[in-house]
């Protein structure tokens, strides 16, 4: 028997014994990441950009009016779970901008 072939359910993903329900789930997951990584590096590039604009200009790093009001697009889009679910990730993600922007 070829051992990535299914076997009671379960199938070799990445050289580890899963369910193939859960494999196929996680491969979604994978081509999801794969997606919000380049999106990220998007981002990255872009708040890069704003920062030497802002190096040029004198302006300040924080801009508390544009965090504050990317936290209530999130609020009005989204459910009370997804939103703190999003949040939480989103207080990282400034955290890491602004240091890329100084």
């Amino acid at each position: 028997m070829n051992p990535s072939e299914p076997h009671w359910g379960f199938l070799l993903y990445k050289g580890i014994r899963m369910n193939k329900k859960i494999r196929t789930i996680r491969e979604k997951i994978d081509a999801i990441d794969r997606e919000v990584f380049q999106l990220l590096i998007d981002r990255l590039e872009a708040v890069t950009a704003i920062g030497e604009v802002k190096k040029e200009e004198g302006l300040p790093i924080l801009d508390q009016s544009r965090e504050n009001a990317i936290y209530e697009k999130i609020d009005s889009l989204f459910s009370e779970k997804e939103a703190t679910f999003l949040k939480n990730i989103y207080q990282s993600i400034i955290t890491e901008s602004k240091k890329a922007e100084q």
